[in-house]
């Protein structure tokens, strides 16, 4: 069923169709729940047929569902890049064309994340193959959609932008609250576009510079066990490691902070994604740094609506953090207007305008 949508909510731009939200992906990830979240406050009924069996079992089961629905269109969730082809075949069966929400490109993760020359070949073949099948595909930003348009081929008309953001039913601004000193949190998984080491140098340079910081790292992930084992070598004492939290906790974690970090990582991946950690401190109101790049500054303004710095950088990185905590007011400034930001842009309405555009390109509405 289509969502209730708050007072002053845009009218529905969707209503009457149904969509169908295809593949092995995770419905509870942030990607997938604000895709159909979108969806459904723009007025279309959303279809869940996700299966995250293996590909030979799950892809009957995926064709069957969609064949027992009237379908409008096919939303293949993320991930999805083998279950792309199973969409197109469902659509040609029930007239729906497909957008396909590809949000990375498997080869340039896989050269990210040191997977190996094979791995990367298998992924870029993957890559092109499920764009080939798709109507649409949606990336994160432009800068993203001109890698998938340049080093893979897919045109032009087919790519679309579909900003991460955050919902906002759940992450608002909250109070500080009385929690002493000031804190500088981070929530990741670790993955190597992240930066982490970078955060764990600027702590340290930090402490040697006397400023009286902590750093809250959250999470776990890939280069965990380097970043300990640098931590440890250096003898940074003002940082705290913390483990995953679950979903429900995000929100109190953040309110918790001065400041949020998003990513310092200085791989080309890095340069053309905004990750969910940047848009959910801008929906709850804090101040956020992150690395200077294409992407980032297709949405932030360096000291207007987040703090930019020079990747792979701890000198910058500290002097950002040493800055914000110097100046409260600018602080306080760059917080209130990056959460306007994210208010017109990337918050569920936000993106609920963008994403109905999209569906009515291949779904005129009726006259």
């Amino acid at each position: 069923m289509p969502e209730p949508r708050p007072a002053g909510s845009p009218p529905p731009l969707l209503d009457g169709l149904t969509v169908g939200h295809f593949g092995h992906f995770d419905p509870s990830y942030s990607r997938n729940r604000i895709m159909a979240k979108a969806l459904r406050r723009a007025g279309a009924e959303v279809v869940e047929l996700s299966d995250g069996r293996r590909w030979a079992s799950r892809t009957p089961g995926l064709v069957a569902g969609a064949a027992r629905h009237h379908l409008d269109l096919l939303l293949v969730g993320f991930p999805g890049h083998a279950d792309v082809a199973a969409a197109k075949a469902s659509g040609l069966v029930k007239g729906a064309p497909v957008v396909f929400d590809a949000f990375v490109s498997l080869w340039e993760t896989a050269e990210d994340r040191a997977q190996g020359a094979l791995q990367g070949r298998r992924g870029r073949i993957e890559d092109r193959w499920s764009c080939r099948f798709a109507d649409r595909v949606l990336l994160d930003t432009a800068t993203h959609a001109d890698f998938f348009a340049t080093a893979l081929g897919v045109p032009r008309r087919k790519l679309r932008t579909v900003w991460v953001g955050a919902d906002d039913e759940v992450l608002q601004p909250r109070p500080r609250g009385d929690a002493p000193g000031f804190r500088v949190l981070f929530v990741g998984s670790y993955i190597p576009l992240h930066g982490v080491d970078t955060i764990v140098r600027a702590a340290h340079v930090l402490e040697r510079a006397g400023e009286q910081v902590e750093v809250v790292l959250v999470g776990d992930g890939q280069t965990y066990g380097s970043v300990r084992t640098l931590a440890s070598r250096l003898g940074v004492t003002n940082l705290r490691f913390e483990p995953r939290i679950p979903g429900d906790r995000l929100a109190g974690t953040i309110a918790g902070s001065d400041v949020c970090l998003g990513i310092f990582g200085d791989s080309p991946k890095a340069g053309r994604v905004i990750p969910n950690k940047v848009f959910d401190a801008l929906a709850m109101g804090r101040a956020v740094v992150t690395r200077d790049s294409a992407g980032a500054r297709e949405a932030l303004t360096h000291g207007v609506t987040a703090w930019l710095c020079p990747p792979a950088d701890p000198e910058a990185l500290a002097a950002a953090i040493a800055a914000l905590k110097a100046d409260d007011e600018a602080r306080t400034r760059i917080a209130h207007d990056g959460h306007l930001l994210f208010r017109s842009r990337f918050s569920i309405d936000a993106l609920s305008a963008t994403v109905a555009g999209i569906v009515r390109e291949l779904v005129p509405a009726q006259s």
